[in-house]
């Protein structure tokens, strides 16, 4: 019966690791994993895109309202100090003739102490642009000819700053300044330090649309992009001139103009964050749990190309979807359904979340919770360790070797007593303890013969087949192994006793035996409510019957999931067999045998 049971054993065994190792369990799996993971990622990229747009688009309107408020005061000052400092510099004196080098020198440093004062920016930006053209003068020496040399003086002369060209310098410094604070002011509200990475980011996504000055261009030529052009405050000052600076701020024109740069640089601003190495590196740490490694990661083929892609394309539908709502909701604005501006601001914000959330939508928010949650199990399942360790070796690999331990058992001791074999075994004089001794040593160690069996098979097994992202492995296997012995331990130890204990087979079986089959079918019963089950078809109910049967303590989970859990349970199990075994013994030894 060993021998058979045993060959069953290790016949099945070796069926079920190769074909689940071999067939497209971890395909499907993987396939399943795979999409999650991607469209959790595109999830993100898109809902950041749309981040980075808005600061952008809005960071760029605040631009001009500081820019325009700015200006006219600026200009003002700056053309004041020009004309006085024009008028100051047409004064610097020049040297007359037998005057001396040393007279001269002092006259010219009379002449620079009473320079205008630059006290305002305005007045700052304006004389360090007439000086920076002034040290610019062209030199006749520098030119082979005199025409040539006329020609490089008339454009110096073209390029004298003006009030208004330092007003404008000052304005735009001044206006980045206040972007600035204001940006950071708004991560602040958020619960981010000025120092912290998301207000940076967030500076980022403001400052690339703006590109203030040329120290923002290398994320463009790093990544083989066209530099942008420097921002355009020429037709801020046009409008300003022409006085409808109002009416232009809100319009197409303008409105399209930054909801272009903003898309151009925040598509650019995330490609290149998205494939920086520290930010693929906390990526591969949030998709852990998925296994996803950086090899796997780099299939996916998120390259900067594809995110600038990605993110460029979110941002367009964004606009033109937000364009259109915006338009339904300004027709009922004027059929009078909003009565107050603060309720249509409120029904635009309210639209413009709900398109964020629309276009950035993962696939498992997409879905209904119970299928979301269904897939999310499936794609972090290990189906190969669920199906080797919870179903083989924790139920259908225990079925033949509790029927060996149930027959067995009563054969050792029940079986002889019942037929009166036992006390002519006794009438040679060997001794009750010698006996049940022996018998109780066979049980066990046969048991453990037959799992030795089935741990080299598993092995075997094991080096044949190639499956990925499983939590099995050798020592784990042995592990395995040694839970399921300790459950047919325990079992044996429990038949063992009530062998011992009656002297009737029948008894024996049906209190020994009932229960064994009974904490079987208790564990398949209560398979389908445990955790290793995808919610989908899980009865959570069933879970009760997992609290009725021995087998529970034997804790597959925990061990493929490389925790200690399993270590007190099996020799809970340990212990439960080893007290059948003794108990049972010493009561064969002092009961009364039937002649």
């Amino acid at each position: 019966m060993w021998l058979v049971i045993t060959v069953a054993e290790c016949f099945m065994l070796s069926c079920v690791m190769t074909i689940a190792g071999s067939g497209n369990i971890s395909n499907v799996k993987d396939a399943v994993e795979d999409t999650i993971v991607q469209r959790e990622i595109d999830a993100s990229v898109q809902k950041r895109s749309l981040s980075y747009y808005d600061l952008g688009d809005s960071g760029l309107i605040a631009f001009d309202q500081y820019y325009v408020a700015e200006y006219p005061n600026d200009a003002k000052d700056a053309t004041t100090y020009a004309t006085n400092f024009d008028t100051w510099a047409a004064s610097k004196p020049t040297q007359n003739t037998g005057e001396s080098d040393s007279d001269y020198a002092a006259r010219v440093a009379t002449w620079q102490a009473s320079m205008p004062a630059a006290s305002t920016l305005p007045e700052k930006a304006y004389a360090l642009a007439f000086n920076t053209w002034s040290n610019a003068m062209p030199k006749a020496s520098d030119y082979s000819s005199q025409s040539d040399y006329l020609a490089a003086l008339t454009a110096w002369q073209a390029q004298k700053p003006t009030g208004a060209s330092a007003a404008a310098s000052s304005s735009f410094y001044t206006a980045t300044l206040e972007l600035e604070e204001a940006t950071i002011q708004q991560a602040a509200k958020l619960g981010y330090t000025s120092d912290s990475d998301e207000c940076k980011e967030m500076l980022g996504a403001v400052m690339y649309a703006l590109k203030p000055s040329s120290d923002f261009n290398d994320i463009y030529t790093n990544n083989s992009e066209t530099v942008p052009a420097d921002y355009d405050v020429t037709s801020l000052l046009t409008h300003l001139s022409a006085g409808d600076i109002s009416t232009y701020l809100t319009s197409d024109e303008r409105n399209t103009y930054r909801q272009d740069r903003s898309e151009n640089s925040s598509a650019v601003f995330l490609g290149n964050n998205m494939t920086q190495p520290a930010t693929i590196t906390k990526l591969l740490d949030a998709l852990s749990k998925y296994g996803v490694s950086e090899e796997k990661y780099e299939s996916f083929g998120y390259t900067y190309a594809s995110i600038k892609h990605t993110a460029y394309s979110t941002e367009v539908s964004f606009q033109a979807r937000y364009d259109y709502e915006l338009s339904e909701i300004n027709k009922k604005k004027a059929a009078g359904d909003y009565p107050t501006e603060a309720d249509y601001q409120a029904a635009i914000a309210t639209m413009k979340t709900t398109l964020t959330g629309d276009l950035s939508q993962s696939l498992l928010a997409s879905l209904p919770p119970e299928v979301a949650s269904a897939i999310e199990d499936v794609g972090q399942m290990d189906l190969y360790s669920l199906i080797v360790g919870s179903v083989f070796f924790k139920i259908a690999g225990l079925l033949l070797p509790i029927i060996y331990a149930i027959m067995a058992s009563n054969n050792l001791v029940s079986s002889q007593v019942d037929s009166g074999s036992m006390a002519y075994v006794l009438s040679t004089g060997t001794k009750r303890k010698s006996v049940v001794f022996t018998q109780a040593c066979f049980l066990a160690l046969s048991l453990l013969a037959m799992f030795v069996c089935t741990l080299i098979t598993s092995c075997i097994c094991w080096s044949v087949v190639s499956v990925t992202n499983s939590g099995l492995n050798y020592g784990r296997l042995c592990l395995i192994n040694l839970g399921a012995f300790l459950v047919l331990f325990a079992i044996s130890g429990l038949n063992f006793f009530t062998s011992c204990y009656f002297d009737r087979t029948k008894n024996s079986l049906a209190l020994g035996g009932g229960l064994s089959i009974f904490f079987l079918v208790a564990t398949i019963l209560g398979l389908f409510g445990s955790p290793v089950i995808p919610s989908v078809v899980r009865f959570d109910a069933l879970n009760n019957f997992n609290y009725v049967s021995i087998i529970t303590l034997f804790d597959v989970i925990s061990i493929t999931d490389g925790t200690t859990a399993f270590i007190w349970k099996d020799a809970i199990l340990f212990a439960i067999g080893l007290i059948g075994y003794i108990v049972g013994s010493l009561h064969f030894e002092k009961k009364d045998l039937p002649l």
